[in-house]
């Protein structure tokens, strides 16, 4: 069996931001606002930044995953919504779920 250190969230961006720095300050923001301090040092990396800038995907911790999400999620701006979450990379490529 695979398992996984890390967790992925493919995430929406409303406006648009270029800047990886922006985003992963905007998001460093929402979870200090969200959590406090523990949440603020909460580590992710920015793996993926889409060519028109709308979509994203986070590297995090599977223990602090649902902490970024409810945080990211609750930004008013930039918007943030969840568009796949996975343990496993590669399952982000598909939209569209498999029956």
């Amino acid at each position: 069996m695979l398992t996984s250190t890390h967790h992925y969230l493919h995430l929406k961006l409303q406006p648009k931001i270029t800047s990886e720095l922006s985003i992963r300050q905007s998001i460093h923001q929402a979870l200090l606002d969200s959590f406090g301090i523990t949440g603020g040092s909460i580590h992710l990396d920015i793996l993926w930044i889409s060519d028109d800038s709308a979509e994203i995907i986070v590297r995090v911790d599977p223990r602090d995953a649902r902490n970024v999400l409810a945080a990211a999620t609750s930004l008013s701006s930039p918007k943030i919504q969840l568009v796949k979450e996975s343990h496993f990379l590669p399952s982000l490529l598909s939209r569209n779920p498999i029956f």
